[in-house]
């Protein structure tokens, strides 16, 4: 009896033992912080991780609005992790996930903008009575652009009869510009002979 009751408790122990390593290789952590190249962080972006053995389903996770994601209950594992937004170049990265971690500083991963809008064919500036508004629109998509309380630069493209521009780096007040809200200029015809913005013509150097 003795002899059967020990070897029940070897099986039990192991059992249990084998119990914790499965739930430990499947209490692993990915986190991240998707940014833009000018350190903005990126809502939305989409995220999916796969296991680089081919073993499991995929996972998938979406940033929030401080660009940061979690995946929780991930195995112990190497993964290839893909990111994806419209209107940047996706990324894939390749991460070991362990257990045990403990959450530090988020090392941002960078996206950079795609390229595929409408942009002028020659760079062109405008500037306002007086100086500023002032605004140089490139033939890359980018902008600099200069106000009564700084300067900045972004990206840009054109719709119709308008340029909308997305401040990403700017000097001024931190809450004057969001990447969430563009700003957007008007021309009266297709020349770019001018520019409106908000109540501020600017004309064409």
């Amino acid at each position: 009896m003795r002899i059967r009751a020990l070897a029940v408790m070897l099986v039990m122990t192991a059992c249990g033992t084998s119990a914790a390593h499965m739930a430990l290789a499947q209490n692993a952590m990915a986190e991240g912080l998707l940014t833009d190249t000018w350190g903005n962080p990126l809502q939305g972006v989409e995220i999916e991780a796969r296991r680089a053995d081919g073993g499991g389903a995929p996972r998938t996770a979406e940033t929030d609005d401080d660009g940061e994601f979690r995946m929780m209950g991930m195995d112990s594992a190497t993964y290839e992790f893909t990111y994806r937004i419209f209107g940047y170049i996706g990324a894939r990265q390749i991460r070991d996930v362990s257990p045990g971690r403990r959450r530090g500083r988020l090392t941002a991963i960078e996206l950079e903008l795609d390229g595929s809008g409408l942009y002028l064919q020659e760079e062109l500036s405008f500037e306002a009575e007086g100086g500023t508004p002032s605004v140089t629109l490139k033939s890359d998509g980018m902008f600099e652009f200069e106000d009564a309380e700084g300067e900045g630069e972004g990206n840009y493209s054109i719709e119709d009869l308008s340029a909308i521009l997305i401040v990403r780096d700017y000097d001024g007040p931190d809450d004057k510009y969001s990447i969430a809200e563009p700003v957007v200029v008007t021309t009266p015809d297709n020349s770019f002979s001018s520019l409106a913005w908000g109540e501020t013509s600017l004309a064409r150097n």
